[in-house]
């Protein structure tokens, strides 16, 4: 019988068939005679259990263990039949658990597709609108009595060494406008991150994803080799100022981004400053936005 043991497949079941199993042998009780194909008998022999490779049989001389691959081809058959119907059964439910998930997975990503193309399209429509209420307000500001706002951009280094940014352009921009352009944006930036790995859903959270969709300015001034900058601003009514700036440090570029709210209130002049202080990175400022950058 080594021999024959030797020949032996071993194989894994699953839950199932070890359920099938469990099951027979808790079942089984009648006596029968088993002949193995080499002559070897088992007179009034009980099945006390099937395992995966055979049988366990007690007669009058002790517990023995047959081997399906000692049986004859029927009476294997009689006791492998359950085991492989369990095993059908549990490969048919797994294909079917399997199309479950897929369809699920495809049914989601489905979903999310549908979510994104929709954000799109009222994104495009949004910005339409931002870009036809800046032209209103830039018709507006024609014959607005204006003041002048004056400013400086510049960004301190840990020891107090302010970097002076020259050929910054600060645009003027309409506050109702912006308001709702950064409501368009975020909503759009919320539904296209999901699904995104965690690199690609960081630029939703960067000023350059903002400011690459900022277009149409009121007006616009351009900082001085000093990074001053002076743009007249009607003196009545909400505006906001904005402006993107990049540095070298070393080896890399350190990029600045800056929308802040203005207005004269009346007054003639007034000076707002784009440092460390209001970037869109910096915690806890005035700035309409709050980046990652």
């Amino acid at each position: 019988m080594k021999s024959r043991r030797g020949r032996i497949r071993h194989v894994k079941y699953g839950a199932s068939t070890l359920a099938i199993l469990a099951a027979l042998s808790a079942s089984l009780a009648l006596a029968e005679d088993f002949k193995t194909i080499n002559g070897k008998e088992y007179k009034n022999a009980t099945v006390t259990h099937v395992e995966a490779d055979g049988i366990v049989v007690r007669t009058a001389g002790g517990i023995s263990k047959i081997y399906f691959v000692e049986l004859p081809k029927d009476v294997a058959d009689k006791w492998l039949a359950p085991i492989r119907a369990a095993e059908r059964a549990a490969e048919e439910n797994r294909i079917k658990e399997q199309h479950a998930a897929e369809e699920k997975r495809a049914a989601a990503e489905r979903e999310r597709t549908e979510k994104e193309n929709k954000a799109e399209a009222e994104l495009k429509q949004l910005l339409k609108q931002f870009q036809a209420a800046e032209q209103r307000a830039t018709q507006d500001y024609r014959s607005a009595t204006k003041g002048t706002l004056s400013g400086q951009v510049f960004v301190s280094t840990k020891g107090g060494e302010n970097f002076k940014l020259g050929a910054v352009q600060v645009g003027l921009f309409d506050r109702n406008g912006i308001d709702a352009f950064i409501k368009a944006t975020k909503t759009y930036a919320d539904i296209k991150i999901q699904g995104l790995n965690r690199a690609s859903r960081d630029f939703y959270y960067t000023g350059a994803f903002y400011f690459a969709l900022l277009q149409n300015p009121i007006q616009t001034a351009e900082t001085d080799a000093d990074g001053r900058f002076v743009i007249e601003v009607p003196q009545q009514g909400a505006f906001v100022i904005g402006a993107q700036a990049q540095r070298s440090v070393g080896d890399s570029t350190e990029h600045c981004y800056w929308l802040q709210p203005v207005s004269l209130g009346g007054q003639q002049k007034f000076s707002q400053n784009l440092s460390n202080n209001n970037l869109t990175s910096t915690p806890g400022t005035s700035s309409l936005i709050h980046t990652n950058d």
